[in-house]
């Protein structure tokens, strides 16, 4: 029984623990950033705003460690769902893996991007 619960094409106990540690990185990431946006920076949210704020490596950081977590526990849970009713099987477990890693690669991509000139 308990092979049965840790096997990778079933979930596994690193996406278990990831997701877990990813919740945490949300709550902590999403509250300093609701918190420097919404209450210690209080004024217009235009360029000009988010570009100072942005200059700041810190909170650049902290922006790309949300998107990591956020897009890793996003697709994560969606990839236990599919498995449970769609993805029995090891191969297409396997594929429905590495196919949400390169979704969310992309999109980890398209967001860094998005923030280069800000990062460099």
């Amino acid at each position: 029984m308990k092979a049965e619960t840790i096997n990778t094409h079933r979930g596994g106990m690193w996406s278990w623990l990831f997701q877990r540690i990813t919740a945490v990185l949300l709550i902590v990431c999403l509250a300093i950033h609701l918190i420097l946006t919404h209450i210690a920076n209080i004024g217009q949210i235009d360029m000009e705003n988010i570009g100072a704020r942005l200059a700041n490596h810190g909170l650049t950081a902290v922006d790309i460690i949300l998107l990591a977590a956020g897009l890793y526990h996003a697709l994560n849970g969606l990839r236990m769902v599919l498995m449970d009713y769609w993805f029995s099987t090891r191969s297409r477990a396997l594929a429905l893996t590495a196919g949400l890693w390169v979704v969310g690669l992309v999109f980890l991509g398209y967001g860094i991007w998005a923030l280069w000139p800000w990062i460099g």
